[in-house]
């Protein structure tokens, strides 16, 4: 698949050795599509400069395939224009094609993101880029253009991107729109607020006072934790509670957590209790406990990692615990991964006959599954028993390899 192989190829060009970019340049010369062919060319150009007028040839591509199939009135000038852009920092001489062909683009809203993306780097086209901004029709569409702008733009253009973000009839992406505004014009936060208590969605109404909670002033917390408050579901109620923690006084804490405690799903309350977790380190028991009545195990490994991090020593045998009774293999060694580094700091009386028990339990799967949580569980290992007991291990290894091949 040449965009699954595009994307490798762009993954790996930072990592790849000089003996091994002839190859990586040959695989990406033979994607067929122009689009991911030039995505991976230009990963590569980095290390292998000498490709860059093949990266520009592949872009080219772009626009002349769609000219002659579909003709001129339909060419992809938003791809050929994305390329180009992304090809200027490389390349400063293809700055005017790309201007050319963003011009050239008949929708309003890909009209304008391609002139946006094109201000950064040609100053002079920012009085173009917000005439475009302006052409478009839709509301929504041509606030994001606008704010997209404001920080490019003068201040005293500033009025006129914020009028033209009142204008937004929808409250979440009013509320967005001014919230997203507030750096510079931070006198509309009120106003803010106030759209995002009239969004009807409940999930959205919670997601705005998010983006909000860490722009207000203290002076308005209040109100927010009273639109907090008043969103009926336990989930985004809490969450919008929780993203207040940071600012909102002790005293308050304790309401925050009963409406964490509330949440009926145990995933997400454990990730309300692993936030509130550093105001309120009291709360880890019971979020170990949270944790471990998480049915899925993909999202109970992901949990027990983060714990790993903010328990005490003492709980680390409780989540070791949990960890090799996940049956995914996969996901039980990235648990013990993040278990292993933590183990050790157990006093050696507690820890051995603990490791004793679980080297027998994991003994009892099968031996893939054992060979993968020893390599986990290696620092626990020399933790234990030095570079010896790491010795003896490779030797039983071998030697189970020979009797079992």
């Amino acid at each position: 698949n040449g965009s699954d192989r595009a994307k490798a190829l762009s993954a790996l060009a930072d990592k790849l050795p000089p003996e091994l970019l002839p190859e990586a340049l040959a695989a990406a010369r033979a994607i067929p599509n122009e689009r991911d062919r030039a995505k991976a060319l230009s990963a590569l150009a980095d290390k292998l400069p000498e490709v860059l007028p093949e990266v520009l040839i592949a872009a080219k591509e772009i626009l002349y395939k769609y000219y002659l199939f579909w003709g001129f009135n339909n060419v992809d000038y938003v791809n050929y224009a994305k390329a180009l852009i992304a090809l200027a920092d490389k390349l400063p001489g293809v700055l005017p094609e790309a201007l050319a062909a963003a011009r050239a683009i008949p929708n309003e809203i890909h009209r304008a993101k391609a002139m946006i993306a094109l201000a950064d780097k040609l100053p002079e086209v920012l009085p173009e880029a917000l005439a475009a901004a302006r052409a478009i029709p839709n509301e929504i569409h041509r606030a994001k253009a606008m704010i997209a702008l404001a920080d490019k733009l003068p201040s005293e253009l500033l009025p006129e991107v914020l009028i033209a973000a009142r204008a937004i009839p929808n409250n979440y992406y009013r509320a967005n729109a001014l919230i997203a505004l507030a750096d510079k014009l931070p006198e509309v936060l009120p106003e803010a607020l106030a759209a995002a208590r009239a969004i009807p969605n409940e999930r959205y109404r919670a997601k705005a006072m998010i983006a909000l909670a860490n722009k207000l002033p203290r002076e308005l917390l209040p109100e927010v934790l009273i639109a907090a408050r008043a969103i009926p579901n336990n989930y985004y109620r809490a969450k919008a509670m929780i993203a207040l923690v940071d600012k909102l006084p002790s005293e308050l804490l304790p309401e925050v957590l009963i409406a964490a405690r509330a949440i009926p799903n145990n995933y997400y309350l454990t990730k309300a209790m692993i936030t509130l977790a550093d105001k309120l380190p009291e709360v880890l028991p019971e979020a170990l406990a949270a944790a471990r009545a998480i049915q899925n195990e993909r999202y109970r490994a992901k949990v027990l990692i983060v714990l790993a991090d903010k328990l005490p020593s003492e709980l680390l045998p409780e989540v070791l615990i949990a960890a090799r009774a996940i049956q995914n293999e996969s996901d039980r060694a990235k648990a013990l991964i993040a278990l292993a580094d933590k183990l050790p700091k157990m006093l050696f009386a507690k820890l051995f006959p603990f490791w004793q028990d679980t080297l027998h339990e994991l003994s009892l799967r099968t031996r893939p599954d054992l060979l993968q949580d020893i390599k986990a569980l290696f620092p626990v290992i020399f933790a234990l028993g030095g570079e010896a007991a790491t010795v003896e291990i490779a030797h039983a290894i071998v030697d189970v390899g020979r009797w079992w091949k």
